[in-house]
């Protein structure tokens, strides 16, 4: 009987041996080949979040096992919360869709109308850090910061939603300065600011340094607007600071020089906020519930993207700066951070300007 049993073994050892041996492509089938892998954006084509989406799908592939393609697929609308919100309920937790998304910080944390995602529970994968200018048409006779507590005509702020950090930070700076505007909102991307701006429908409005060196820089260069503060980057001791790739002093900096003084009170702190926002100011997030493997392969992809001197190159061609990233655990610290800062005082501040 054993020596039976020693011989059943024997057989069974060497069919699976030719087993393997027949099908070793199975055995090591890479986890992405002959797949598709999605970068959903929230916001429409053209703009500065689809452009660095872009940029990024042109390489990732090579930096993830199997060389899938990589798709970009554009889901605009609600100030981008109708793509987030895709993300984080409807797609796949299996790999092939990741958001790449600018905004929803300050949605979330107000409790805006349409959110229905939670940032804190879809995995971090990568963040792009990058300033915002903020311009006026030069036909206010604002140039800097001595003329803009009496433009030559009324400020009028173009946004997004009530919301989204690029109105609320907006807001902010004119609440502070105590300058009065009026308020359009409701633009659906940058492209579509850039256009409002030269119709004369706003004349006040801020880009991403990408989509302002795409766009608004140009219309700087033909005197239509004037560049006048950056709303700068997040320290890592939660001040604001310049973001060195735009040559615009901080707001703070520049309230300082019209003022002759500092602000303070939660509306400043407040605006903190919204620089921390700026140093995720893309970002890319996995579905909630995907494996931890699946996002351990995913940062390393970014990562190895970033690295990529190809794509640095070509981000210095497009873009015409190199990104500041964040990938892995470093990015999802600065997510924290963000919604750390978020305290009472701050969130009833910025809660009263929504309903203004």
């Amino acid at each position: 009987m054993a020596r039976r049993g020693w011989f059943i073994f024997f057989i069974a050892a060497i069919g699976l041996a030719f087993f393997m041996a027949s099908h070793p492509a199975r055995a090591q089938e890479p986890v992405y080949k002959g797949k598709t892998v999605r970068l959903l954006v929230n916001y429409p084509t053209g703009g500065a979040t689809d452009v660095v989406a872009r940029l990024v799908s042109r390489y990732l592939g090579k930096h993830l096992a199997g060389n899938p393609t990589v798709a970009v697929q554009n889901m605009p609308g609600g100030g981008g919360n109708i793509g987030a919100n895709y993300v984080y309920e409807v797609a796949s937790p299996d790999g092939l869709t990741v958001g790449v998304f600018s905004g929803g910080y300050l949605p979330q944390i107000l409790g805006g109308a349409g959110v229905r995602f939670d940032l804190n529970k879809m995995p971090m994968i990568a963040g792009v850090g990058e300033t915002s200018v903020v311009y006026i048409r030069a036909d206010t006779g604002v140039k800097g910061p001595g003329e803009i507590l009496k433009p030559a005509k009324p400020i009028i702020i173009g946004g997004f939603t009530r919301e989204s950090n690029k109105d609320l930070a907006l807001r902010m700076a004119l609440d502070l300065l105590g300058v009065p505007y009026r308020y359009v909102t409701g633009y659906a991307g940058e492209a579509d600011l850039r256009l409002a701006v030269q119709r004369g429908e706003i004349n006040y409005t801020s880009e991403g340094l990408t989509g302002y060196t795409m766009g608004g820089a140009m219309m700087a260069r033909e005197g239509v607007v004037v560049p006048i503060y950056q709303d700068g980057l997040a320290a890592p001791d939660g001040e604001i600071v310049r973001d060195p790739r735009a040559d615009l002093p901080t707001f703070k900096e520049f309230f300082r020089a019209a003022k002759k003084a500092d602000f303070s009170g939660p509306l400043a702190d407040a605006f903190k906020i919204s620089g921390a926002v700026r140093s995720l100011g893309r970002f890319v997030v996995a579905p909630p519930k995907t494996p931890a493997t699946t996002v351990e392969t995913l940062r390393k992809g970014f990562r190895d993207t970033f690295d990529n001197p190809e794509f640095k190159a070509e981000a210095e061609r497009v873009l015409r700066f190199q990104l500041v990233s964040f990938v892995g655990e470093d990015a999802a610290k600065v997510n924290t951070a963000v919604f750390r800062a978020a305290t009472g005082p701050v969130r009833d501040a910025l809660r009263k300007m929504t309903q203004e």
